[in-house]
């Protein structure tokens, strides 16, 4: 039998899964083959920390603790129901502000920004109130 397909059925034949020729048969190469019993091996070792996690402990307190915050005061929960509710109420108004002054804001900014567009618009005009005549004139 070939070693590959060892490996495919080793995880059976851990769980008792393999007919009964198919076991006689990986049991004969693994008493043949020395890389296929270690990787068994690996694999015995791997199935048995699966099955020592599966099965943990559960705290003796765990039951009473659960017990005792189900029934815990109405009083805080109707305080955190509270805080619950503030809460998006606080951030909501936090934007409104922002919005509010970020547009006060774009508003200074747009003016300032026109006025300077307007100078500079005066400054060319004043060029189109001389006459290019008296400015060449001046030049001589």
């Amino acid at each position: 039998m070939k070693t590959k397909c060892i490996h495919k059925d080793l995880i059976f034949y851990l769980d008792n899964e393999l007919s009964f020729d198919k076991r006689t048969a990986v049991e004969k190469h693994l008493e043949e083959c020395a890389d296929c019993r270690s990787f068994l091996a690996f694999l015995q070792e791997g199935m048995q920390i699966i099955e020592k996690e599966k099965n943990t402990e559960i705290s003796p307190f765990f039951y009473t603790r659960l017990s005792a915050r189900l029934n815990e005061n109405p009083e805080h929960q109707a305080q955190s129901q509270w805080a619950r509710l503030s809460q998006p109420a606080f951030f909501l108004l936090l934007l409104f502000i922002g919005i509010y002054s970020g547009l006060k804001l774009g508003r200074n900014a747009s003016t300032t920004k026109e006025n300077n567009q307007a100078t500079s618009v005066q400054m060319l005009n004043d060029f189109a109130a001389e006459p290019i005549e008296s400015f060449l004139l001046d030049e001589l």
